[in-house]
């Protein structure tokens, strides 16, 4: 556990094998989410230092109830071999070289197979690479106040009208002071244009009144770093008895919550194909090369989701739990209760909880129960002569 410069609490559970997805594990994701806001605030905060201005930028796109969310992992590393075999090809024929003409036809038949299967997931990645490459951007990027880099993260829900629907948050951050009219009218019309074609040649369609959105970002107020701080919040927070049903649709570990909850055959279907689909994507990438923003910034190499998750949070202090405690909080769901309690009574009304559940801990220096004045606000009963033993093994 950790106490803040401001005297409140931070505990967490340590020592604990992680998967490290940022899609489909409430805990790792929490965990990362917290790191990426971090990251990104040292980027809100460097452009500030440098008198830049930032914005953020909201690319979306038309979609319905009978679009697929995306292709699995196995596809897309197939899809981007086959691609590469076709690229091959026609450098072949282009010298003069022979092809193997059948084995090319059924590659083709193999790829084309694979496309027919694409999502809405896929395709937005395709619309952002044509976003961001080719020497219309570049140009765009030299303009107007000079970019000097991009963030981008993946946002998604599902609604039982509209299916599933992805869209992406940028954060655009510039060396100069430019103002957001100017932005709007030029690079972002210009990205949203690119975007709108991308999507197009895909057989989608992205609205010019609600396809895109572009406002200033302020540190703390809507900007990328506070998504992400909402974003663990929720994934944190999902043993609280709150409504699934968020407007707008409902975000994955709301359908992890929904599906868990009733074993509904809908339900588990929508978990099987997020799963299915989200695994092996990045949710927040960054701009590099000559725009490389976490290099501005100073920070250095990006630790990967996984690098993340495996992280143990330094503690000021630490309660160690037997194996038997742990299976016991897993199986009754009481994990985030006693981090509750840590948070707000400190290891002392840990302790006494732990007691009071028949759970057994370890610690490096034994201290005596926590008085009653620690104990009686959360509704315990004790009484002034009651204290706890000493760590138990």
């Amino acid at each position: 556990m950790i106490t803040n410069p401001d005297g409140s609490r931070s505990a967490a559970y340590g020592g604990l094998t992680t998967c490290g997805s940022v899609w489909v594990c409430p805990v790792c994701a929490g965990k990362i989410a917290t790191r990426r806001a971090d990251d990104l605030a040292t980027v809100m905060r460097a452009v500030d230092d440098a008198a830049g201005s930032a914005f953020m930028l909201t690319l979306t796109m038309r979609h319905d109830r009978g679009d697929r969310l995306g292709l699995s992992r196995e596809d897309r590393s197939r899809r981007a071999e086959l691609e590469d075999r076709a690229a091959m090809r026609d450098v072949a024929e282009a010298n003069g070289w022979d092809v193997d003409e059948r084995a090319a036809e059924a590659e083709e038949i193999e790829l084309a197979d694979i496309r027919t299967r694409e999502g809405v997931w896929d395709v937005l990645g395709y619309a952002w690479s044509a976003v961001t490459s080719g020497s219309v951007w570049t140009k765009d990027a030299e303009s107007f106040g000079g970019l000097l880099g991009w963030a981008r993260a993946v946002e998604a829900t599902w609604s039982e009208h509209n299916g599933w629907h992805l869209h992406i948050h940028v954060l655009l951050c510039f060396a100069e002071q430019v103002s957001a009219d100017l932005v709007a009218a030029s690079i972002g019309a210009r990205m949203f244009g690119r975007w709108r074609r991308a999507l197009e040649r895909k057989g989608y369609s992205a609205s010019e009144e609600h396809g895109w959105d572009l406002r200033r970002a302020q540190l703390g107020d809507g900007d990328l770093a506070d998504y992400f701080v909402k974003m663990a919040h929720e994934v944190t927070s999902g043993h609280r008895k709150e409504s699934k049903r968020a407007r707008g649709g409902w975000t994955p570990m709301q359908l992890l919550g929904e599906a868990v909850d009733t074993y509904e055959v809908n339900a588990l279907a929508r978990w099987w194909e997020w799963e299915r689909s989200s695994e092996g994507r990045r949710q927040l990438t960054w701009s590099t090369g000559r725009r490389d923003l976490r290099a501005f910034a100073g920070l250095g190499k990006e630790a990967t989701d996984e690098e993340i998750a495996e992280e143990d949070q330094e503690a000021d202090v630490r309660l160690g739990l037997t194996a038997d405690g742990w299976d016991w909080l897993r199986r009754t769901q009481r994990e985030p209760e006693l981090l509750t309690v840590a948070e707000r009574y400190g290891l002392d009304g840990a302790r006494h909880w732990l007691h009071r559940h028949g759970l057994t801990w370890t610690e490096a220096t034994p201290s005596p129960g926590p008085p009653p004045e620690i104990i009686q606000p959360y509704g315990w009963r004790t009484d002034a002569r009651a204290v706890l033993p000493r760590a138990r093994s």
